[in-house]
């Protein structure tokens, strides 16, 4: 049987919270976890970054194209930084401050990366954007998944559900061309079921690493409904597809 879902109302980061069981990969003692898509991946990697510091893992939190600037207190830009970040049971970001939006990172230095990388537990990377839209198709050039990546977890909003494409999906050019739709078409639970499946989709670039989807945004029984049939249409497409995450999180 291929589907596995499991309904989740709130993922917090108290000890008593079921991050764990939805995510098997946070019990390894080092693990490298890429978040692609759109509609939560922000909210669920501080989420997570949260449980892991709750755990004395040693978090690191960056980016391999652009996440906002955290303050002061979790960006580290030297080891001792990062260290002493650790040692105040918080969980750290490193990324290289963006010239033209300095309220914004963008991918940290190779090397400082590889050695930070070398002294956490658990690192989670920010390897897509979405322009705070709840639905996304990547471009050519996305998403960036460095070849460490364990687990790529991709995350979608069911927010976006009977809008229009062009009112909820960020790379709307490459949207229209995967799910063959015109921009003014509502995105249904079939395509978004073809974004999760599709290596032009959320599962371009994810070679050989485990892959983990997220339906996010199940405020209500309709929508919980909706990541449900999603979920059958998926495991349809891609049987291979087997770790199926329904949730609502806050920001």
């Amino acid at each position: 049987m291929c589907k596995f879902y499991k309904y989740y109302k709130e993922l917090k980061k108290s000890k008593e919270s079921p991050l764990q069981t939805a995510f098997p990969f946070l019990m390894k003692e080092k693990c490298c976890v890429s978040f692609v898509g759109a509609g939560g991946k922000s909210s669920l990697i501080a989420c997570i970054a949260d449980w892991g510091a709750l755990h004395q893992k040693k978090v690191l939190v960056t980016t391999t194209t652009h996440i906002f600037r955290p303050s002061s207190l979790k960006l580290a830009q030297t080891e001792q930084e990062l260290e002493h970040i650790w040692q105040t049971d918080n969980w750290a970001v490193i990324g290289t401050v963006d010239s033209v939006q300095p309220q914004k990172l963008q991918s940290p230095d190779p090397h400082w990366l590889q050695r930070a990388a070398e002294l956490a537990d658990l690192i989670l990377i920010e390897a897509d954007g979405s322009k705070r839209l709840p639905c996304k198709v990547p471009d050519s050039h996305e998403p960036v998944i460095l070849p460490q990546t364990d687990v790529v977890v991709a995350v979608l909003g069911l927010s976006a559900l009977d809008l229009p494409l062009k009112d909820c999906c960020f790379r709307l050019d490459q949207a229209t061309k995967l799910l063959s739709a015109k921009e003014s078409h509502p995105l249904t639970c079939q395509h978004m079921a073809t974004i999760f499946a599709s290596r032009q989709g959320l599962r371009k670039a994810t070679n050989n690493s485990e892959y983990v989807v997220v339906l996010n945004q199940c405020d209500n029984e309709d929508r919980k409904n909706a990541g449900e049939q999603i979920s059958d249409i998926l495991c349809g497409l891609d049987p291979t597809i087997n770790h199926i995450i329904l949730t609502k999180l806050h920001p």
